[in-house]
């Protein structure tokens, strides 16, 4: 996997979200006046309630907002200096920039490794292949059920290998949209694992998620959204130590699948 920091951009952040505000149709504000920064080499979380504007902000950066019938109605979005907020979601992944999506989405006809080389887009040949055994150095699981149908993964091996996907285009920022989502304690371990893995690899992470242990725990810094509106900023072990963002967001996700 060829991440990692670019020295023509170390001095940029991976993420600059300023005053960003999106409506979908004329009536629906989603987003009002957002900021938000994700350092080079940073991993930040964005948490918040269902309905919080969170998968929202998402595909603002990644893109897909236009999709979902959204908008931006002001702001900026920038990425190690470039403007995202009008690319088209090719274009952002051939920037650098890749997403895994709410609810897994992988490719159930396809197999494992057929998935992984769907999410290697801009690479090619040898490096394409480097990608996708790399992938398989981090997933084990993935390695051993790379010739099988990924419908017939577990939900916790198809949330595996929805982030491997994202990987595979050798992303500099990777936004990762709930991917404890569903997922036993033992493999929201794994993940929180893998995301520490994939910062010492050199890729900067916004981490988009409901579970604010897991969250917290792996995050240098955290926003807190709420009714589409950024409402704390801080580092996580000041975001650990507040009662009352406690009493408001953890223990959230609890439903567990394997």
């Amino acid at each position: 996997m060829t991440v990692g920091k670019d020295d023509s951009t170390t001095t940029q952040d991976a993420l600059d979200v300023a005053g960003l505000s999106v409506r979908y149709g004329r009536s629906i504000t989603a987003l009002r006046d957002v900021n938000l920064r994700v350092g080079d080499g940073e991993v930040v979380t964005l948490m918040g309630l269902n309905g919080a504007g969170k998968s929202t902000l998402a595909r603002a950066i990644t893109g897909l907002l236009p999709a979902q019938g959204g908008s931006i109605a002001a702001g900026s979005i920038r990425s190690f200096g470039e403007d995202l907020a009008h690319r088209s979601p090719r274009a952002i992944v051939r920037h650098g920039v890749a997403q895994t999506l709410e609810g897994r989405r992988i490719f159930g006809g396809m197999s494992v490794s057929e998935n992984l080389d769907m999410g290697g887009v801009t690479v090619r040949g040898a490096e394409l292949r480097a990608n996708r055994e790399q992938m398989f150095e981090l997933f084990p699981r993935l390695a051993e059920r790379r010739d099988q149908a990924a419908g017939l993964l577990s939900g916790g091996e198809q949330q595996m290998l929805a982030v491997a996907r994202a990987l595979m285009s050798s992303p500099r920022l990777l936004v990762l949209d709930e991917p404890t989502l569903g997922l036993s304690p033992k493999l929201v371990t794994f993940v929180g694992d893998a995301i520490r893995a994939i910062q010492e690899a050199g890729t900067s992470v916004l981490l988009i998620e409901q579970n604010a242990t897991m969250a917290l725990a792996v995050a240098d810094r955290g926003y807190v959204l709420e009714h589409g509106r950024i409402i704390h900023e801080d580092t996580a072990a000041n975001l650990r130590s507040d009662e009352g963002l406690q009493r408001l967001l953890l223990g959230l996700g609890s439903e567990e699948v394997a």
